[in-house]
């Protein structure tokens, strides 16, 4: 890419170069990859039998089909560029595709962090409290946990590309990376100190809050759920008393 192509702000593509110095094994390493298909119609399949099946629509296997969805994005945004690189050599991204790509990869990685431990949360009620279990995990809370797990991944991962549009990029065009990766985009920037530490910690940070305040509403509302619920005596011990009598 020639010189003339960089802007002052930034420059109007960015060449994607794989797996540094490994490029005479692209192909080869393309193999695994070329299962993107299969992944596809895995997905697909997963979501089309658990929307057909009544029996189907509980907590679990919609937390599921929100696993597959976020799946079929993420396979999605990465790995048809990624093969292209391996096959084609087609190294060369657009700049705003780039920052589109990065936002898709960080947010949806995010919204499946918050689905899996949505999982393990309904696994423990499941587990711990399996009387209470319809009453806990209901419909709303199932909409208001998704809908909690888009609002983090988009509220944190939203600043990103507009802070690295504002940048100046003065270190070259090469990413050394099959896709788009935040810091290693930002080491091509040439911005403050100030704002480039933001960007390696403030989001990790942000991210940490989110989860602990996402698990401790869990967590909260189950509580007030199992507070609320008149407890019930185990059905084995009534039996004994009647087998004693």
């Amino acid at each position: 890419m020639s010189a003339s192509s960089i802007t002052s702000t930034h420059p109007t593509s960015f060449l994607l170069m794989g797996i540094p110095g490994l490029e005479h094994l692209h192909i080869w390493i393309s193999i695994p990859f070329s299962a993107y298909t299969l992944a596809l119609l895995g997905n697909c399949t997963l979501l089309l039998i658990i929307q057909a099946d009544a029996a189907l629509h509980e907590p679990i296997y919609l937390f599921l089909a929100m696993l597959a969805a976020i799946d079929l994005v993420l396979s999605s945004s990465a790995l048809p560029k990624m093969l292209a690189i391996f096959w084609f050599r087609d190294q060369e991204i657009n700049f705003f595709a780039c920052l589109v790509q990065m936002f898709f990869l960080h947010s949806f990685s995010i919204m499946e962090s918050a689905v899996l431990l949505a999982m393990a949360f309904d696994r423990y009620v499941a587990i711990c409290k399996p009387l209470h279990y319809t009453t806990v995990l209901t419909g709303s809370l199932i909409t208001k946990i998704g809908m909690a797990a888009v609002a983090r991944a988009v509220t944190l991962m939203t600043p990103l590309p507009f802070l690295l549009r504002c940048f100046h990029y003065c270190r070259g065009p090469v990413i050394a990376r099959c896709y788009c990766e935040h810091m290693a985009v930002v080491r091509l920037a040439v911005g403050t100190l100030a704002s480039t530490i933001s960007m390696a910690l403030l989001w990790p940070c942000l991210l940490w809050c989110w989860t602990c305040s996402l698990l401790s509403c869990l967590m909260s509302s189950s509580f007030r759920q199992f507070s609320s619920l008149p407890l019930r005596r185990p059905a084995t011990r009534h039996l004994g008393h009647v087998s004693l009598t």
